[in-house]
């Protein structure tokens, strides 16, 4: 309701973020709007409701008379209200200065060797952030020409030109950290208040704090600081402020005392109950106080600060006034100074109703210098039951968090007003002026507390929030944030002043009138509604042959289900007087919280958007939908979300003298209903599903876990429910940390039954894990039975005992606990460990020996083995022994043989004689075993040496075969072989062959004989037969008859000689031409 002075506050602030509700019930869109062309800029200072129209305040600028002014909105016209003998120039102004001037401006100037401004009045003019200013400033060094710097400031930054005003008090801090290093007068500045303060290790000594009385104004003492450190410069800085702030509002003239000459009485007032007070900021030296009017108006009280302290003056008190109604004996009021101290102050009277002397009981001060606390006053009944329970005080020059301005709210507790929050502007305004005007509002939004509206002239062009109330105070976020912006672009001040308490449309709803730069804007109330809103379905449960699966055997037809959407309007207003017509966007969809819904609309579509008009008369709508093939969750309920929200045209105009429907906008609240669906349950006349669970392991007997390096082990639950049908079975196995669950299936009756497992975290205390599956989700039908098989890995770390326990446990979320007994089963499975050994005999082994009467009739020979013991990834290896067994000694034979064992490392072996046969094949029979211990060693040497000795005489030639075998022992109950048996088990088999020679001399003298006879006789018969007689005497001669022909014919000769040396040639060819015998 006041205006107050706009102080800079140089505080830096961080951002702040408004709940989005910017658009609640008040229509920014159809407004009327107020003004009168000679009422001057100021028309719209002050609003206020009376009757069906709006009374406008507009002072004037000059000398001119100020004038008020009756709106009516029937109409839209404005006319001037005749006051006879009333020509002051204040007529209908409630608030005290012009809210468009600000009063402090700052330039700074560096000074050292020369000087420099740094900026101007007119660079803050610009930018009123002397952080920005200042960022780019660099620390000069060297010289302080002190006296010059104070002429260059007071010559050259005090100019009009550069933003300085003629009329404005000029003050002038300097800050030094050295003595003057030059020497001059500064006469030009002693119009300027000057305080000088001296910071450093330079101003100890008494002359050179001395040195600086010439730079400062009278008294000394008063304007001149000398300090430590720049730290110390804050706390000085806000005393000088309050200094400063002391210039503010006074002449040049000296300051004398005033009692009420100049009291301003009338600069606030209020009424209540006939009873009227009205502000007197200027009595008692402009410590301020009120005037309690008397009845006939002619008389007055005065009451003011008890006792008049020097503190108190020029704290303005009565700025504001403001009754807080009560419903006891006393009557409250608050009143605010501003100024009082520069951080402000409200003072809490008190009087009898019947009458009788105020009593002041409460005094609440402000927290920030010049921040103008206590420059609007708000007293709010948030349940109108007739007591204040709320004080709004606010501060529009507050400065924090880049915002302008603040409201404090102080409840009302026990017999005080206490602090318990605050109301803020829109972050980016740090001159917006929040809460230079605060009006409590007729309840606006339908829920029966009062609402509060909080001007902000200065946000851009101006900005109103609107605060709603609830139980126990007011919401700290606006409901709506109102621009003038969004109604006329040229508007200013838009919030300067409110008030709303009157319904002027005659529709039952409250409208707001707000004063802005030469103008009024009415804002009309659109009524709240809530909508109603119902879903059912038919049928009420979705039948189980609807969602079957495809591999059922049922073939009944599906119809789907029909859902009823109805719709109905109720004002939440009970004196609206209009006709409610709710123009609906309204959205159905099913399973919205499912990535793949359980029902389809027709076109497959899970999600339907529809538009409707709303009355009062309820309407219903009808929709289809289906499901889709074989749905697993058969448990929880479809879910059918209906969400809705008002559409609205824009752009469309509504005259309020036209017979239209005014249109409505939705409560606040969550605009959404839920329903659900039920799946028809399997149980009964009662409906109530009773299961029986019974589980067991299968087949646990003929099961061992080898411990090979990739063991598997696979366990098979028999699971049963006897009963009806179970929801949500869970079957937890537990197992030791060695396994590692490797995959689940169900082995019978159909893969179709779902089943899916995952392991839950480690129980570290019970060195155990545990498997939680679910089967047959989220229904295990009447009478049905799986057999289910899960897979385990083992793990090489894995810590092992005799015996592995497997323990089960079946559970549902419909089973009595009287059936529990048979939901538990446990199995113990033994634990075998491998050995890994590898023997073999060696190439070197004696495999052949042979006996003849002549050889020797003994025989010395080995068998050599090799066996290797690879390391053990567990603790409990058992103890190892070496198995050798050697021949069986035949007491019949020709041979005998004995038999000795040695071992590398050396190990002492115990004989035994097998006293039965041996499994093997009676050639290579054993008579004796030696057992011999060994070491978990890597590798070992047996060799099995034997004598084999000829007893007799070898009466034929025979073969036989001497075997020797190692293989290797252990207990074979809880350890196996890694490799097979056959791999720690080695056997040499030696030949032994019998040779038996007779007499052959007699022999050979026969076959000699023999031969020679023969070959005389073979002799004889060739030559009866013609084979040594040839006809070689007719062949030479033919061959002489041919060659005689020929010349030189002896010189062949030779070569007849030569052919004489042929073996063949049995006659001298060359005798037989000599003889010159021829014969055939």
């Amino acid at each position: 309701m006041n205006s107050c002075i706009n102080v800079l506050r140089l505080l830096l602030s961080g951002p702040f973020v408004f709940a989005p509700a910017w658009s609640y019930n008040l229509d920014v869109r159809h407004v009327q709007n107020f003004s009168f062309p000679l009422a001057g800029r100021h028309f719209g200072y002050r609003v206020l409701q009376v009757g069906n129209g709006v009374v406008v305040g507009a002072p004037s600028e000059g000398n001119s008379m100020g004038n008020l002014y009756q709106c009516q909105p029937e109409t839209g016209d404005c006319l001037p209200v005749t006051l006879s003998n009333y020509t002051s120039k204040y007529l209908g102004m409630t608030l005290a200065t012009d809210p468009t001037s600000d009063n402090l401006l700052f330039a700074a100037v560096q000074f050292s060797t020369y000087f420099k401004t740094e900026f101007t009045f007119l660079d803050y003019i610009r930018q009123k952030d002397p952080d920005a200013l200042l960022a780019g400033v660099k620390h000069m060094r060297l010289l302080t020409n002190t006296f010059g710097a104070i002429n260059y400031v007071a010559k050259e930054v005090f100019r009009q030109e550069l933003g300085a005003r003629p009329d404005a008090t000029k003050v002038l801090i300097i800050i030094t950290d050295g003595e003057a290093t030059d020497e001059h007068n500064i006469d030009a500045a002693k119009d300027i208040i000057r305080y000088i303060i001296g910071i450093g290790k330079n101003f100890k000594t008494k002359e050179s704090q001395e040195a600086l009385h010439q730079f400062a104004s009278k008294p000394v003492e008063e304007f001149v600081k000398i300090l430590d450190t720049f730290e110390k410069l804050k706390d000085l800085f806000t005393e000088l402020q309050k200094k400063i702030y002391v210039i503010e509002g006074t002449s040049k003239q000296d300051l004398t005392s005033f009692n009420m000459e100049l009291s301003s009485s009338g600069i606030s007032a209020d009424l209540s109950e006939g009873h009227g007070v009205v502000g007197a900021v200027g009595a008692k030296d402009w410590a301020g106080g009120f005037l309690d009017l008397k009845a006939d108006l002619q008389s007055s009280t005065f009451v003011g600060n008890e006792p008049l302290t020097v503190e108190s003056r020029a704290g303005y008190l009565g700025y504001t006034v403001t009754w807080l109604p009560s419903r006891g004996t006393m009557s409250l009021l608050a009143t605010g100074a501003p100024r009082y101290q520069h951080v402000g102050r409200v003072l809490l009277f008190q009087q009898p109703k019947r009458g009788g002397p105020w009593s002041q009981i409460q005094e609440i001060d402000g927290i920030q210098v010049g921040s103008y606390f206590g420059g609007e006053l708000c007293g709010v009944d948030v349940d109108r039951d007739g007591e204040t329970e709320l004080l709004l005080i606010a501060a529009p020059l507050y400065y924090g968090e880049q915002r302008g301005g603040r409201v404090f709210i102080y409840q009302k507790i026990q017999l005080e007003f206490q602090m318990v929050s605050e109301l803020q502007g829109e972050t980016g305004y740090p001159l917006g002026r929040f809460g230079a005007a605060i009006a409590a509002l007729t309840d606006i939004n339908g829920d029966e507390l009062t609402d509060v509206a909080v001007g902000a002239p200065l946000e851009e062009q101006g900005a109103v929030y609107i605060f709603n109330g609830q139980q126990g105070g007011l919401s700290p976020r606006p409901s709506q944030r109102i621009e003038g912006t969004q109604m006329f672009s040229g508007i200013q001040w838009f919030g300067r002043s409110i008030h709303g308490v009157k319904d002027l449309g005659g529709d039952g709803l409250a409208d707001v009138a707000v004063g802005a730069e030469g103008q009024v804007i009415v804002l009309s109330s659109r009524p709240v509604v809530d909508i109603i809103t119902s879903v059912s379905f038919s049928p009420a449960e979705i039948p189980v042959h609807e969602v079957e699966c495809s591999y059922s055997t049922s073939n009944q037809k599906k119809e789907g289900v029909n859902l009823t959407v109805c719709f109905q309007v109720k004002s939440l207003i009970s004196t609206f007087q209009g006709h409610l017509v709710a123009n609906l966007t309204y959205t159905l969809q099913l399973d919205g919280h499912r990535t793949r819904s359980r029902g389809l609309f027709p076109g497959g579509k899970h999600k339907l958007i529809r538009n409707t008009a709303v009355t009062p008369v309820k309407s219903c709508f009808v929709f289809w939908f289906h499901f889709p093939i074989c749905i697993q969750d058969l448990i929880s309920p479809i879910n059918v979300s209906l969400s809705y929200s008002l559409w609205e045209e824009e752009g469309t105009p509504r005259d309020p003298r036209a017979d239209r429907d005014i249109p409505p906008i939705l409560k606040p609240s969550p605009h959404l209903e839920t329903k659900e669906i039920p799946f028809e349950k399997n149980c009964g006349e009662d409906k109530n599903c009773e299961a029986d669970l019974k589980l067991a392991f299968s087949d646990i007997r003929s099961k061992i876990l080898r411990l090979t390096p990739s063991a598997s082990l696979s366990v098979r639950l028999t699971l049963r429910n006897t009963a009806e049908d179970a929801y949500w079975v869970q079957v937890t196995l537990s197992f030791p940390q060695g396994l590692s669950f490797r995959k689940v299936e169900i082995l019978k009756p159909h893969s179709h039954v779902p089943v899916g497992c995952e392991e839950l975290p480690e129980e570290a205390v019970v060195h155990s894990r545990a498997l939680s599956c679910n089967v047959s989700s989220p229904i295990f039908g009447e009478d049905s039975m799986v057999d289910i098989q899960v897979m385990f890995n083992t793990l090489q770390k894995g810590s092992w005992g005799d015996f592995i326990e497997l323990q089960a446990n079946v559970s549902c979320n419909n089973e009595d606990s009287s059936l529990l007994e048979d939901n538990s089963a446990t199995a113990s499975i033994p634990v075998m460990y491998p050995i890994n050994v590898l023997t073999k005999d060696q190439e070197n082994s004696t495999l052949y020996i042979s006996f003849t009467p002549k050889s020797p009739k003994i025989h010395h020979v080995k068998h050599i083995y090799q066996v290797r013991i690879q390391p053990s990834n567990y603790d409990n290896m058992p103890p190892l022994e070496a198995l050798v067994r050697v021949p069986r000694v035949h007491s019949e034979g020709l041979i005998t043989h004995k038999w000795s064992i040695q071992m590398e490392p050396p190990v002492n072996c115990s004989p035994r004689n097998l006293e039965s046969p041996s499994d093997e094949a009676e050639s290579c029979s054993f008579g004796t075993e030696f057992r011999c211990p060994i070491d978990f060693r890597q590798e070992i040497l047996v060799q099995v040496n034997g004598m084999v000795e000829l007893r007799g005489t070898i009466k034929a030639s025979s073969m036989l075969s001497l075997c020797s075998s190692l293989s290797i022992s252990f207990n074979s109950s809880k350890h196996f072989h890694l490799y097979g048996r056959n791999a720690s088990m080695a056997q040499v088999v030696m030949k032994v062959d019998l040779v038996y020679e007779k007499e052959m001399l007699y022999l050979y003298v026969l076959s000699g004989i023999g031969g020679l006879l023969l070959l005389f006789l073979i002799f004889i018969a060739l030559y009866k037969v013609g084979f040594f007689k040839r006809n070689l005497k007719e062949k030479m001669e033919a061959n002489v008859d041919a060659s005689s022909e020929i010349p030189g014919e002896d010189a062949g000769q030779p070569e007849l000689e030569k052919e004489c040396k042929d073996p063949g040639c049995l006659e001298p060819l060359q005798k037989t031409d000599e003889d010159g015998s021829g014969g055939d």
